[in-house]
Protein backbone atom coordinates (compact mmCIF):
# COMPACT_ATOMS: atom_id res chain seq x y z
CA UNK A 1 0.00 0.00 0.00
CA UNK A 2 1.32 3.36 -0.81
CA UNK A 3 1.43 6.11 1.64
CA UNK A 4 -1.17 9.37 1.35
CA UNK A 5 1.60 11.63 1.46
CA UNK A 6 3.36 10.17 -1.65
CA UNK A 7 -0.31 10.34 -3.28
CA UNK A 8 -0.55 14.23 -2.10
CA UNK A 9 2.60 15.00 -3.36
CA UNK A 10 1.17 14.80 -7.11
CA UNK A 11 -1.57 17.54 -6.68
CA UNK A 12 -0.39 19.60 -8.92
CA UNK A 13 1.25 17.45 -11.02
CA UNK A 14 0.78 16.37 -14.70
CA UNK A 15 -0.79 12.91 -14.84
CA UNK A 16 1.19 12.71 -18.51
CA UNK A 17 4.49 13.57 -16.85
CA UNK A 18 6.81 10.67 -16.48
CA UNK A 19 7.29 10.73 -12.55
CA UNK A 20 3.07 10.40 -11.95
CA UNK A 21 2.72 8.68 -14.60
CA UNK A 22 5.18 5.68 -13.29
CA UNK A 23 3.74 6.08 -10.29
CA UNK A 24 -0.28 5.60 -10.89
CA UNK A 25 1.33 2.54 -12.99
CA UNK A 26 2.87 1.03 -10.05
CA UNK A 27 -0.35 1.37 -8.44
CA UNK A 28 -2.08 -0.40 -11.54
CA UNK A 29 -4.26 3.05 -12.44
CA UNK A 30 -4.34 2.85 -15.46
CA UNK A 31 -6.66 5.93 -17.14
CA UNK A 32 -5.61 9.19 -17.71
CA UNK A 33 -7.74 12.30 -18.36
CA UNK A 34 -8.39 13.20 -22.01
CA UNK A 35 -9.47 16.21 -23.96
CA UNK A 36 -12.63 15.95 -26.66
CA UNK A 37 -9.95 15.35 -29.30
CA UNK A 38 -8.31 12.47 -28.31
CA UNK A 39 -11.85 10.81 -27.64
CA UNK A 40 -12.47 7.87 -30.40
CA UNK A 41 -15.37 9.64 -31.22
CA UNK A 42 -15.12 13.00 -31.81
CA UNK A 43 -15.18 13.22 -35.80
CA UNK A 44 -18.02 11.21 -35.54
CA UNK A 45 -19.91 13.00 -32.88
CA UNK A 46 -18.24 16.07 -31.35
CA UNK A 47 -20.63 16.83 -28.35
CA UNK A 48 -20.78 12.97 -27.26
CA UNK A 49 -16.65 13.46 -27.38
CA UNK A 50 -17.32 16.48 -24.83
CA UNK A 51 -19.07 14.97 -22.59
CA UNK A 52 -16.93 11.56 -22.45
CA UNK A 53 -13.71 14.26 -21.85
CA UNK A 54 -15.60 16.18 -18.61
CA UNK A 55 -15.92 12.58 -17.29
CA UNK A 56 -12.31 11.89 -17.89
CA UNK A 57 -11.46 14.18 -15.32
CA UNK A 58 -12.77 12.21 -12.63
CA UNK A 59 -11.00 8.79 -12.20
CA UNK A 60 -12.98 7.07 -9.28
CA UNK A 61 -10.32 4.21 -7.98
CA UNK A 62 -12.36 1.52 -6.57
CA UNK A 63 -8.96 -0.52 -6.18
CA UNK A 64 -7.85 1.70 -3.43
CA UNK A 65 -11.05 3.37 -2.43
CA UNK A 66 -10.41 6.69 -3.43
CA UNK A 67 -10.84 9.18 -6.88
CA UNK A 68 -8.43 11.32 -8.49
CA UNK A 69 -10.21 14.57 -10.10
CA UNK A 70 -8.69 16.85 -12.73
CA UNK A 71 -8.25 19.71 -13.74
CA UNK A 72 -7.56 21.95 -17.08
CA UNK A 73 -3.73 22.73 -16.28
CA UNK A 74 -4.24 26.26 -17.57
CA UNK A 75 -6.84 26.98 -15.45
CA UNK A 76 -5.34 25.37 -11.85
CA UNK A 77 -2.43 27.59 -12.71
CA UNK A 78 -4.34 30.68 -13.33
CA UNK A 79 -6.07 29.57 -9.42
CA UNK A 80 -4.25 27.88 -7.85
CA UNK A 81 -0.33 29.37 -8.79
CA UNK A 82 1.62 28.69 -11.19
CA UNK A 83 4.79 26.56 -9.39
CA UNK A 84 8.20 28.26 -9.14
CA UNK A 85 9.72 25.27 -10.84
CA UNK A 86 7.76 23.09 -13.03
CA UNK A 87 9.30 20.27 -14.03
CA UNK A 88 10.79 20.14 -17.53
CA UNK A 89 8.91 16.46 -18.66
CA UNK A 90 5.73 17.67 -16.70
CA UNK A 91 3.59 17.58 -20.29
CA UNK A 92 0.02 17.48 -20.73
CA UNK A 93 -2.80 19.88 -20.65
CA UNK A 94 -4.26 18.08 -16.97
CA UNK A 95 -3.05 18.63 -13.62
CA UNK A 96 -4.10 16.04 -10.26
CA UNK A 97 -6.74 19.28 -8.35
CA UNK A 98 -8.15 17.30 -5.67
CA UNK A 99 -8.17 13.25 -4.46
CA UNK A 100 -11.15 12.07 -2.46
CA UNK A 101 -10.96 8.94 0.43
CA UNK A 102 -13.71 6.98 0.71
CA UNK A 103 -15.06 4.33 3.87
CA UNK A 104 -15.64 1.17 3.59
CA UNK A 105 -19.52 0.75 3.25
CA UNK A 106 -19.83 4.14 0.90
CA UNK A 107 -21.19 3.23 -2.42
CA UNK A 108 -19.70 -0.32 -1.78
CA UNK A 109 -16.27 0.37 -1.42
CA UNK A 110 -13.65 -1.38 0.51
CA UNK A 111 -12.58 1.25 2.26
CA UNK A 112 -9.39 3.38 1.50
CA UNK A 113 -6.62 2.03 3.76
CA UNK A 114 -3.66 4.78 4.70
CA UNK A 115 -4.39 7.36 6.49
CA UNK A 116 -6.09 10.40 5.93
CA UNK A 117 -5.17 13.43 5.65
CA UNK A 118 -4.84 15.69 8.72
CA UNK A 119 -5.10 13.16 11.18
CA UNK A 120 -8.99 12.18 10.28
CA UNK A 121 -10.17 8.42 10.74
CA UNK A 122 -13.14 6.39 9.12
CA UNK A 123 -15.97 6.22 11.95
CA UNK A 124 -15.36 9.17 13.80
CA UNK A 125 -17.82 11.71 14.51
CA UNK A 126 -18.27 15.22 13.43
CA UNK A 127 -17.36 16.53 17.26
CA UNK A 128 -14.46 14.05 17.25
CA UNK A 129 -13.30 15.88 14.01
CA UNK A 130 -13.86 19.45 15.41
CA UNK A 131 -11.87 18.68 18.45
CA UNK A 132 -9.04 17.39 16.23
CA UNK A 133 -9.48 20.39 13.29
CA UNK A 134 -11.23 23.40 15.53
CA UNK A 135 -14.76 24.70 14.59
CA UNK A 136 -14.83 24.52 10.58
CA UNK A 137 -15.90 27.17 8.03
CA UNK A 138 -18.92 25.58 7.06
CA UNK A 139 -21.15 23.04 8.05
CA UNK A 140 -24.25 22.03 5.65
CA UNK A 141 -25.21 19.21 3.53
CA UNK A 142 -23.68 18.11 0.19
CA UNK A 143 -25.27 15.14 -2.03
CA UNK A 144 -27.72 14.78 1.08
CA UNK A 145 -24.22 14.16 3.63
CA UNK A 146 -24.03 16.91 6.68
CA UNK A 147 -20.11 18.15 5.30
CA UNK A 148 -17.75 20.30 6.89
CA UNK A 149 -15.19 22.27 5.50
CA UNK A 150 -11.70 23.20 6.82
CA UNK A 151 -8.73 25.47 6.29
CA UNK A 152 -5.82 23.17 7.07
CA UNK A 153 -2.36 25.16 6.45
CA UNK A 154 -2.36 25.58 2.36
CA UNK A 155 -5.21 22.53 1.91
CA UNK A 156 -8.52 22.83 2.10
CA UNK A 157 -10.41 19.55 3.73
CA UNK A 158 -14.09 18.88 2.83
CA UNK A 159 -15.20 16.05 5.08
CA UNK A 160 -18.36 14.04 4.42
CA UNK A 161 -20.84 12.27 7.00
CA UNK A 162 -22.66 8.66 6.63
CA UNK A 163 -25.83 8.14 9.06
CA UNK A 164 -26.33 11.84 10.11
CA UNK A 165 -22.67 12.82 11.64
CA UNK A 166 -21.52 10.42 13.55
CA UNK A 167 -19.71 8.42 10.65
CA UNK A 168 -17.15 10.30 9.00
CA UNK A 169 -17.61 8.47 5.38
CA UNK A 170 -15.63 10.91 2.50
CA UNK A 171 -13.03 13.11 2.64
CA UNK A 172 -12.15 16.07 -0.29
CA UNK A 173 -8.83 17.19 -0.15
CA UNK A 174 -7.43 20.16 -2.65
CA UNK A 175 -4.96 23.06 -2.26
CA UNK A 176 -5.92 26.52 -1.85
CA UNK A 177 -7.08 28.76 -4.70
CA UNK A 178 -6.94 32.32 -4.84
CA UNK A 179 -10.98 32.14 -3.77
CA UNK A 180 -10.16 30.49 -0.54
CA UNK A 181 -7.17 32.76 -0.01
CA UNK A 182 -9.10 35.86 -0.36
CA UNK A 183 -12.08 34.11 1.92
CA UNK A 184 -9.58 33.47 4.30
CA UNK A 185 -7.84 37.17 4.39
CA UNK A 186 -4.68 35.80 3.30
CA UNK A 187 -4.95 38.07 -0.26
CA UNK A 188 -4.49 41.51 0.16
CA UNK A 189 -7.94 43.36 -1.08
CA UNK A 190 -7.44 45.86 -3.95
CA UNK A 191 -8.91 49.40 -3.29
CA UNK A 192 -11.38 50.58 -4.50
CA UNK A 193 -9.09 52.36 -7.33
CA UNK A 194 -8.29 49.22 -8.43
CA UNK A 195 -11.81 47.86 -8.88
CA UNK A 196 -14.36 48.30 -12.11
CA UNK A 197 -17.53 50.16 -11.31
CA UNK A 198 -19.92 47.01 -11.89
CA UNK A 199 -21.18 47.16 -8.12
CA UNK A 200 -23.32 50.12 -9.48
CA UNK A 201 -24.62 47.28 -12.83
CA UNK A 202 -28.19 47.13 -11.02
CA UNK A 203 -28.71 50.73 -12.23
CA UNK A 204 -27.44 49.53 -15.53
CA UNK A 205 -30.36 46.97 -16.06
CA UNK A 206 -34.03 48.56 -17.30
CA UNK A 207 -31.83 51.44 -18.90
CA UNK A 208 -30.60 52.00 -22.53
CA UNK A 209 -27.17 50.60 -23.23
CA UNK A 210 -26.23 53.39 -25.44
CA UNK A 211 -26.89 55.76 -22.52
CA UNK A 212 -25.01 57.49 -20.23
CA UNK A 213 -25.96 55.62 -17.12
CA UNK A 214 -25.08 52.30 -18.44
CA UNK A 215 -22.04 53.34 -20.33
CA UNK A 216 -20.81 54.55 -16.87
CA UNK A 217 -21.89 51.26 -15.03
CA UNK A 218 -20.33 49.23 -17.29
CA UNK A 219 -17.48 50.56 -18.08
CA UNK A 220 -15.14 47.99 -16.16
CA UNK A 221 -15.53 45.61 -18.76
CA UNK A 222 -14.37 47.91 -21.64
CA UNK A 223 -18.78 48.27 -22.87
CA UNK A 224 -18.29 50.04 -26.25
CA UNK A 225 -22.37 50.10 -27.95
CA UNK A 226 -20.52 50.58 -31.04
CA UNK A 227 -19.35 47.40 -31.62
CA UNK A 228 -22.88 45.14 -31.40
CA UNK A 229 -25.92 45.76 -33.61
CA UNK A 230 -28.49 46.49 -30.92
CA UNK A 231 -31.67 46.05 -33.00
CA UNK A 232 -31.07 42.21 -32.52
CA UNK A 233 -28.92 41.32 -29.97
CA UNK A 234 -30.88 39.53 -27.61
CA UNK A 235 -27.92 38.25 -25.53
CA UNK A 236 -24.22 39.39 -26.01
CA UNK A 237 -21.32 37.10 -24.98
CA UNK A 238 -18.61 39.12 -25.92
CA UNK A 239 -17.43 40.18 -22.91
CA UNK A 240 -17.82 36.27 -21.68
CA UNK A 241 -14.57 34.87 -22.76
CA UNK A 242 -12.50 37.21 -21.08
CA UNK A 243 -14.31 38.89 -18.97
CA UNK A 244 -17.07 37.41 -17.31
CA UNK A 245 -19.91 39.19 -18.25
CA UNK A 246 -23.02 37.95 -20.56
CA UNK A 247 -25.42 41.25 -21.22
CA UNK A 248 -28.75 40.46 -22.21
CA UNK A 249 -30.52 42.84 -24.15
CA UNK A 250 -33.94 43.56 -25.74
CA UNK A 251 -36.09 40.73 -24.45
CA UNK A 252 -39.08 40.87 -22.00
CA UNK A 253 -40.89 43.44 -23.90
CA UNK A 254 -38.45 46.15 -24.37
CA UNK A 255 -37.30 48.25 -26.53
CA UNK A 256 -34.12 46.32 -28.24
CA UNK A 257 -31.54 48.39 -26.80
CA UNK A 258 -32.49 48.27 -23.19
CA UNK A 259 -30.47 45.79 -20.87
CA UNK A 260 -32.53 43.56 -19.02
CA UNK A 261 -30.28 41.25 -17.75
CA UNK A 262 -26.48 40.69 -16.71
CA UNK A 263 -24.75 38.03 -15.36
CA UNK A 264 -21.34 37.52 -13.93
CA UNK A 265 -19.22 34.06 -13.61
CA UNK A 266 -16.75 33.66 -11.62
CA UNK A 267 -12.98 31.75 -13.22
CA UNK A 268 -13.72 28.61 -14.25
CA UNK A 269 -17.45 28.64 -14.54
CA UNK A 270 -18.91 27.96 -18.40
CA UNK A 271 -15.38 28.04 -19.51
CA UNK A 272 -14.58 31.91 -18.47
CA UNK A 273 -11.52 33.91 -17.20
CA UNK A 274 -14.08 35.00 -15.31
CA UNK A 275 -15.33 38.81 -13.58
CA UNK A 276 -12.63 40.01 -10.95
CA UNK A 277 -14.08 42.68 -8.45
CA UNK A 278 -17.22 43.76 -6.74
CA UNK A 279 -20.64 42.78 -7.96
CA UNK A 280 -23.57 45.05 -7.30
CA UNK A 281 -24.34 44.62 -3.56
CA UNK A 282 -20.50 44.89 -3.01
CA UNK A 283 -20.93 40.89 -3.46
CA UNK A 284 -17.84 38.57 -4.60
CA UNK A 285 -16.94 35.55 -5.41
CA UNK A 286 -15.41 34.47 -2.43
CA UNK A 287 -18.46 35.55 0.03
CA UNK A 288 -20.02 32.66 1.57
CA UNK A 289 -23.72 32.43 1.63
CA UNK A 290 -23.60 33.98 5.11
CA UNK A 291 -21.66 37.00 3.65
CA UNK A 292 -24.08 37.74 0.85
CA UNK A 293 -26.84 37.84 2.51
CA UNK A 294 -25.27 40.29 4.94
CA UNK A 295 -24.26 42.44 2.37
CA UNK A 296 -27.79 42.59 0.63
CA UNK A 297 -29.31 43.23 3.93
CA UNK A 298 -31.89 40.28 4.41
CA UNK A 299 -32.77 36.84 3.66
CA UNK A 300 -33.49 35.81 0.58
CA UNK A 301 -36.89 35.71 -0.84
CA UNK A 302 -36.00 32.32 -2.46
CA UNK A 303 -33.79 29.31 -1.71
CA UNK A 304 -33.10 26.51 -3.94
CA UNK A 305 -30.50 23.27 -3.48
CA UNK A 306 -29.47 20.51 -5.72
CA UNK A 307 -26.77 17.93 -5.05
CA UNK A 308 -24.02 20.57 -4.92
CA UNK A 309 -25.13 23.90 -5.88
CA UNK A 310 -27.34 26.45 -3.95
CA UNK A 311 -28.70 29.74 -5.31
CA UNK A 312 -30.33 32.73 -3.46
CA UNK A 313 -32.78 35.19 -5.28
CA UNK A 314 -33.98 38.60 -4.04
CA UNK A 315 -36.67 40.49 -5.42
CA UNK A 316 -35.55 44.10 -5.27
CA UNK A 317 -38.09 46.31 -6.89
CA UNK A 318 -36.97 46.81 -10.63
CA UNK A 319 -34.81 44.18 -10.63
CA UNK A 320 -34.31 40.40 -9.08
CA UNK A 321 -30.83 39.45 -7.79
CA UNK A 322 -29.63 35.98 -8.40
CA UNK A 323 -26.62 34.74 -7.10
CA UNK A 324 -25.60 30.80 -7.29
CA UNK A 325 -23.33 29.11 -5.03
CA UNK A 326 -21.19 26.03 -4.81
CA UNK A 327 -21.48 23.93 -1.57
CA UNK A 328 -18.71 22.49 -2.18
CA UNK A 329 -16.57 25.29 -1.88
CA UNK A 330 -18.95 27.06 0.03
CA UNK A 331 -18.09 30.53 -2.17
CA UNK A 332 -20.19 32.21 -4.75
CA UNK A 333 -19.61 31.01 -8.34
CA UNK A 334 -22.36 33.01 -10.56
CA UNK A 335 -24.45 36.20 -9.61
CA UNK A 336 -26.97 37.41 -12.32
CA UNK A 337 -29.61 40.45 -12.49
CA UNK A 338 -33.00 40.37 -14.27
CA UNK A 339 -35.55 43.12 -14.61
CA UNK A 340 -38.48 42.82 -12.31
CA UNK A 341 -41.46 41.01 -14.72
Amino acid sequence: MFSTDSLLAFIGRSPAGPEMDEWLSQQRIRHRPFTAEEDECFKRDSYRAGRNARASEVDEVERHSLALIYDRKALYWSLVGKPDEVPPLDPGPFVLREVAFFASGFQNYRGYEGELPAQLRFGQSSTEAIQLLGDPLARRKVRDLICLLWAVDDWILNASFLEGDDDLGVVHIRRQNMYDRRMLGKDRQRDDNERGPADMAHKAVGRSLVGPIAGDALASIGWAPNLFDLSNAGEITHYMPTRGVTLYVGDRGQAPSVLTGIRFNRRGDMGSEGFDGRMPHQIEFHDTPAVVEARVGRRPDKITQAPDTGAYLWHMGKYDLHVMFSLIDYQVYRTSLFMAT
